[in-house]
């Protein structure tokens, strides 16, 4: 008896291991798939249509001239279509080529500023309704078109798509502005307070490659691009929104100049509704200082010194987060997403006024309180040209 039941366990067994090393039913080869890593939507001549442009990393030329093949190179291939909507137009694609068409390792979705300026929302709202779209794949607006910035060949990156997302991993060591995932932007639109952003990737021309940069964002209202934050104002919604993990400040005044690395930050934002209904944020920020370059300060103490660049690295702060409520409430965009924080704190006042907001926001006041501790100059202490002592 004991014989048999061992048997049979061992059948059970070998049977189990036998459905577990089947694989997936729907397992795709490699080389029967065509990998897409970067999605483009510019403006077509058509006012009805987009230019779709997919970026396809190790894919070999195919013959078919119904679809434009735009550029190949030993990395990548460029297809270009012109249709109504997103599906239909990689539906097209997908009829005239002999692998399928793979979605599910997109990199970047660029739209081109001229069809941001027309509307984006319809094609983010496709992009949803797409099964193998992974939500976090990042969202850019390129400075002019996604194809010049698909087609670009980047230095260290072959892929340019690929190239953009290491970019934004490298950035997010030290800030998360420029990771805008679909999943991100879907919630921005879903916030009926809250303005979208977007990344600006622009190209520049550097000789033999076109460098690729990040620079600024994109602001959106229904889906429309209505203004754009230069890199201060970038700066300023960075510390606004809790993105900084550690940053650099450079000091440039008459006594000297320095740069100085502030780390540790730490962020509190407090909405208020103060008497007579005025709504306040009340911002503070905490953070370290160390000293990584000095210049110049002559015949100054440091005690001298450490007081002024303390005192210049707050105002550097404030200044590029005033610059960028400035700019915020110039478009009237809540970018910011101050309706979030007051709806968290005040939900019932909030519903009440929540259809007035566009005339609301321009009003509310914006506190900061920026507090920078000293706790390194390097390995010297005095400058060159400083006096010696405290």
């Amino acid at each position: 008896m004991k014989t048999k039941k061992t048997r049979l366990f061992k059948i059970i067994i070998i049977i189990s291991i036998g459905f577990i090393l089947v694989g997936c039913w729907d397992n795709k080869e490699l080389d029967t798939i065509s990998i897409v890593t970067g999605v483009g939507i510019d403006a077509a001549n058509d006012e009805d249509k987009i230019d779709l442009i997919l970026q396809i990393g190790k894919i070999n030329k195919s013959n078919s001239d119904s679809f434009r093949s735009e550029s190949v190179t030993d990395d990548s291939i460029i297809l270009a279509t012109e249709d109504k909507g997103i599906l239909s137009a990689i539906d097209k694609l997908q009829k005239q080529t002999t692998r399928d068409l793979f979605m599910h390792h997109n990199q970047v979705v660029i739209f081109g500023k001229d069809q941001t300026i027309k509307g984006i929302q319809p094609y983010i709202d496709a992009l949803l309704r797409q099964h193998d779209m992974r939500m976090e794949t990042l969202v850019f607006m390129a400075e002019g078109k996604a194809k010049d910035i698909l087609h670009n060949t980047m230095e260290q990156e072959k892929i340019s798509s690929l190239g953009i997302t290491r970019m934004v991993e490298a950035a997010n060591r030290y800030y998360e502005s420029y990771s805008i995932r679909i999943l991100d932007l879907t919630s921005m639109i879903i916030d009926k307070t809250t303005a979208p952003v977007i990344p600006i990737v622009k190209l520049q021309d550097n000789g033999e490659y076109s460098r690729l940069f990040l620079s600024g964002l994109a602001v959106l209202n229904d889906g429309k691009l209505i203004g754009e934050l230069n890199e201060t104002e970038t700066r300023g919604y960075t510390w606004i929104m809790d993105k900084f993990k550690i940053t650099f400040i450079e000091v440039n005044i008459k006594e000297g100049f320095s740069n100085l690395n502030i780390t540790n930050i730490k962020h509190k934002m407090k909405p208020e509704i103060r008497n007579g209904g005025e709504l306040v944020i009340s911002l503070e920020i905490i953070g370290d200082i160390i000293i990584s370059e000095i210049q110049g300060f002559n015949n100054m103490t440091v005690k001298e010194v450490t007081d002024i660049l303390v005192e210049e690295g707050k105002k550097t702060i404030n200044k590029e987060i005033q610059a960028c409520l400035n700019k915020s409430q110039e478009l009237n965009a809540d970018f910011l997403r101050f309706g979030v924080e007051f709806y968290k704190r005040f939900p019932k006042e909030l519903e009440q006024i929540k259809n007035d907001w566009d005339s609301i926001y321009p009003e509310i006041k914006l506190s900061t309180n920026i507090k920078l501790n000293l706790i390194d100059t390097g390995k010297i202490v005095n400058s060159l040209n400083m006096k010696e002592g405290s």
